[in-house]
């Protein structure tokens, strides 16, 4: 049985390497399959961060925000102001622009992860119980 953890670190991995690989095509010019993978990551993020928001947080509120929760929602939010942001600067075909809004975004992502992997995950595999192995799963859906 996979735990939280390990499931939503896997997949965090997993988004990482793909926004690496817009930049290495933006690095290279090759801006439609910049746009293409940057779209990837962009949806799994998006998948990833509603299963969070959904179930790992629910889970460890118990029916009132906490402010660990808070600070992983404002993440959530600010991370996707960046999203559109990087869109703009696919659109535009502008590397610079892509590579300093990227950077920002990247440096924002490591603190967020890690407080997820370190104080969420843990948590919510306690309330989840048996259910986790399920919650795990929905990330390959």
């Amino acid at each position: 049985m996979q735990d939280i953890g390990e499931a939503f670190a896997h997949d965090h991995r997993r988004l990482e390497q793909a926004l690496a690989a817009s930049g290495s095509h933006v690095q290279a010019g090759h801006w439609e399959a910049a746009a293409a993978a940057f779209a990837g990551f962009r949806d799994g993020i998006e998948r990833h961060m509603a299963v969070e928001e959904q179930v790992l947080f629910p889970a460890v509120e118990k029916g009132a925000e906490t402010p660990l929760t808070a600070i992983l929602r404002k993440g959530h939010r600010d991370l996707r102001v960046f999203f559109d942001e990087i869109d703009d600067a696919l659109s535009a075909r502008d590397a610079e622009e892509y590579g300093r809004i990227a950077a920002s975004m990247r440096a924002l992502l490591e603190r967020h992860d890690e407080k997820e992997e370190s104080e969420l995950y843990p948590a919510a595999q306690t309330q989840l119980g048996a259910d986790a192995a399920a919650v795990a799963a929905r990330l390959a859906d």
